[in-house]
């Protein structure tokens, strides 16, 4: 979301609705531009430790990024806002009952998007409503940070600075490769692509700050995420053909039915396995809209890691090849 370029198309756009989304939008981008403050300051005024010491990780993580994955972060994540809410915005999915072909929106300079973003909660809860009056399934995710693709100089949030150092590292980097190379109109490569290189920007982390051993737990964790992935991918492309099978809707519903129920005893017997985890996709519904949510940014992923495999490890040549890339 950019809220230049939002303000610029609400003259041109029909619709109450319509206008109210990007109105919406550009507000609550202005709104994160006017709470902006230098690290540097905050950092020396705050008497917060952990808020002292996370400021200056993440001077660290940027430098880390521009050196190892090539990645400058272009005056990101060098100032620091305050928004005293759980999220930053959250962010609806939709899909009709028997398709996971995801419902998307058209946006200015970011062409297609299969998501629609809102600054308020009971705004995307509106959106919902008025989506499920049309026979579509949804999904919402409170999602605590994006990006603007340079436009503007992303801030460090109050919705996420306090986060592991895994999770932190993990949305730095993954942001900054939004940043650094964006195809509009190609949501699912675009995450997928994020994920893969902030995965392994982890890795790479915790060897450069002398941390092996969280390398290889952080291992452990991405293969539980790769199970966890099959699963749920498998899952929806046998609910794809399941949708495109030449029979009528009781059927497909009842399928459908049977088809998430074994998604949810696979993914109980992950967590028995592991011991916990899983616990929102097993105890909260899930629909299509869900499904699309996940696989939007974790189907692609291992393609990605390969390449990156075939360029040993070399970031410049897997920049090269995702530029060269149809």
């Amino acid at each position: 979301m950019k809220a230049a370029s939002l303000l610029a198309a609400v003259p041109l756009l029909a619709g109450c609705g319509t206008i109210g989304f990007y109105s919406q939008a550009a507000v609550g981008q202005v709104e994160v531009l006017a709470k902006r403050r230098p690290i540097e300051r905050v950092a020396a005024e705050t008497t917060d430790p952990d808020l002292r010491g996370r400021l200056e990780l993440t001077r660290r993580l940027l430098d880390f990024a521009e050196r190892e994955l090539l990645m400058p972060s272009g005056g990101a994540y060098e100032l620091y806002a305050e928004l005293d809410r759980e999220h930053l915005v959250w962010v609806v999915h939709a899909a009709p009952e028997l398709s996971m072909e995801p419902k998307r929106w058209w946006y200015p300079v970011v062409g297609c998007q299969a998501y629609r973003g809102y600054f308020r909660e009971d705004l995307a809860t509106a959106e919902t409503g008025r989506l499920g009056k049309q026979g579509y399934e949804t999904w919402v995710g409170g999602v605590d940070a994006f990006s603007t693709l340079g436009w503007f100089r992303d801030p460090v949030l109050d919705t996420f600075v306090h986060r592991d150092e895994v999770d932190y590292a993990e949305l730095i980097f993954h942001e900054l490769v939004h940043r650094k190379y964006y195809i509009p109109g190609t949501t699912a490569e675009n995450e997928a692509l994020a994920e893969a290189v902030a995965r392994e920007g982890v890795r790479r982390w915790f060897r450069h700050t002398g941390r092996p051993q969280l390398v290889r737990r952080y291992d452990e964790r991405l293969k539980k995420i790769a199970r966890a992935r099959e699963a749920i991918v498998s899952a929806s492309d046998r609910l794809r053909a399941v949708y495109a099978a030449p029979e009528d809707d009781a059927w497909k519903r009842t399928r459908k039915g049977e088809e998430l129920a074994r998604l949810n005893r696979d993914l109980r017997a992950l967590r028995t396995e592991w011991g916990r985890g899983l616990t929102s996709w097993i105890e909260e519904p899930v629909n299509n809209a869900r499904l699309n949510s996940f696989t939007t940014y974790e189907a692609g992923v291992p393609r990605f890691t390969r390449l990156l495999e075939e360029c040993d490890g070399d970031f410049e040549r897997f920049w090269e090849r995702v530029r060269a890339a149809p």
